[in-house]
């Protein structure tokens, strides 16, 4: 919390009663605003963030009150800033942006002024960036990530006072990353040394740690300490990225495709014979008859790093990027993604890794039933009969999962009655993937 400073109060004050001489339905609009902006904390509070959510969310949606007396209150508190020395904050009262945001809440309702409103604050250069594979914002945050994030915030906005950041300009957002990551970097205190980006995981991991259901819990504190850091990449780790890493340099130089947007029959047969894919015939047909081929294609496709283009497949920007990166960016990449896309598939599998790491051998009928005693206890239900999730039923919740494990050689190969064990590569893995999951960003589930 920040503390107003007596002169700054004095500050205000003689603005406030000056612009009352001039104008006493001014000046009182002005201490509104001014009031409802620092919640009592004075001028040192006011951060350009705080004035953007000021003006483009609150004072349109919390204030019961008509446009142009809206209007007149961002005018007033624009004045006022005006007469304190804070030109910037008086402009962003008195923009167009501004303007356009009231009037796009009053005229065209909540959902598209949140919208305006999201845009607007994007370009200030005021909004701390996501940075892929380093820390994403969540829309939903615990104490120590807000406390990051207003932090980063200023940091940007000390950088446009200086004139190292100029929103807008060729290359600026880079230099907002930058800025970014050199703040996130920082230590976030003097006694522990920890930096802010420490302290967010951190949080994120006790978070995801503390979860709902007692076995999930207990299961997921085990280990929470060996997640505070990044896993470590196997030796092994481009033996078992080959059949991805195969279609990647196919994609890379394009990818011959059918009408149906399967690979073609060549390819097919290239990775049935380099792979050893169990095949039906001597010469399988399509994708969709190999098993592999087509887990292959669809965790391709949740990583984002193919892209099709009329009877080619390409990589796209991700995949480019991890292309070029090599089997350390593709083996992160790829475990972050181990879990399927549906929050129930993921929801089970994190259950699953779980418990194979725990020590205790389940064979599959055993692993489905401890998976579903799991998710009863977190609350998950069948969406028709509203009773607790069965083992048939985490059984296909699992199906993503066990075929990329199956695929990316992490497990071992037993028979349906005999425990599946993760692979040392599939440790690597599995922590791994724990980790990306206990580390994503929650979002409110209509943002």
């Amino acid at each position: 919390m920040t503390m107003a400073e007596p002169a700054d109060d004095l500050v205000v004050e003689a603005a406030l009663a000056d612009l009352a001489r001039i104008d006493a339905d001014v000046a009182a609009a002005a201490r509104a605003g001014f009031d409802s902006l620092t919640w009592g904390e004075g001028l040192a509070a006011v951060t350009g963030h705080a004035l953007a959510d000021f003006l483009w969310y609150q004072l349109p949606t919390k204030w019961m009150c008509d446009l142009g007396e809206k209007q007149q209150v961002a005018a007033a508190l624009g004045e006022l800033f005006h007469r304190v020395g804070r030109s910037r904050y008086a402009d962003m009262c008195g923009s167009p942006a501004t303007a356009d945001i009231l009037a796009t809440y009053e005229n065209d309702g909540g959902t598209a002024g949140f919208k305006a409103y999201r845009s607007a604050l994007a370009a200030t250069g005021l909004q701390p960036p996501d940075l892929p594979r380093v820390l994403e914002w969540g829309s939903v945050m615990g104490s120590d990530e807000a406390s990051a994030y207003a932090s980063a915030s200023l940091a940007l906005e000390h950088a446009i006072d200086s004139g190292e950041l100029r929103p807008g300009r060729p290359g600026w957002r880079k230099a907002a990353d930058q800025t970014t990551r050199v703040f996130l970097d920082s230590p976030r205190d003097d006694l522990t040394g920890s930096t802010w980006l420490q302290w967010v995981h951190t949080e994120r991991l006790q978070n995801w740690a503390e979860g709902h259901g007692a076995e999930r819990r207990r299961l997921a504190t085990a280990i929470t300490n060996q997640l505070l850091h990044p896993v470590a990449v196997p030796d092994t780790a481009a033996e078992h990225l080959a059949p991805l890493q195969w279609l990647l340099d196919h994609a890379a130089t394009g990818a011959a495709l059918t009408q149906t947007g399967t690979l073609t029959r060549p390819l097919v047969a290239e990775g049935c014979r380099r792979f050893d894919w169990l095949t039906l015939t001597a010469n399988p047909r399509s994708e969709s008859d190999i098993v592999e081929l087509w887990t292959l294609r669809e965790l391709a496709k949740q990583m984002g790093v193919v892209r099709r283009s009329g009877r080619k497949l390409l990589l796209s920007s991700i995949g480019k990027t991890l292309h070029a990166e090599g089997t350390p960016a593709l083996w992160q990449a790829t475990t972050g993604h181990l879990l399927g896309p549906d929050a129930a598939d993921a929801a089970a599998g994190e259950a699953a890794l779980l418990l194979m790491l725990s020590g205790q051998d389940h064979d599959y009928h055993a692993l489905d039933t401890a998976v579903a005693h799991a998710l009863a206890e977190q609350g998950w239900r069948d969406q028709h009969t509203g009773q607790p999730v069965a083992p048939d039923q985490t059984g296909r919740l699992l199906g993503d999962l066990r075929r990329r494990l199956r695929l990316l050689d992490l497990t071992t190969s037993p028979r349906f009655d005999e425990p599946l064990r993760l692979t040392d590569a599939g440790r690597f893995a599995a922590h791994a993937a724990l980790r990306a999951r206990a580390l994503r960003p929650l979002a409110y589930p209509h943002l």
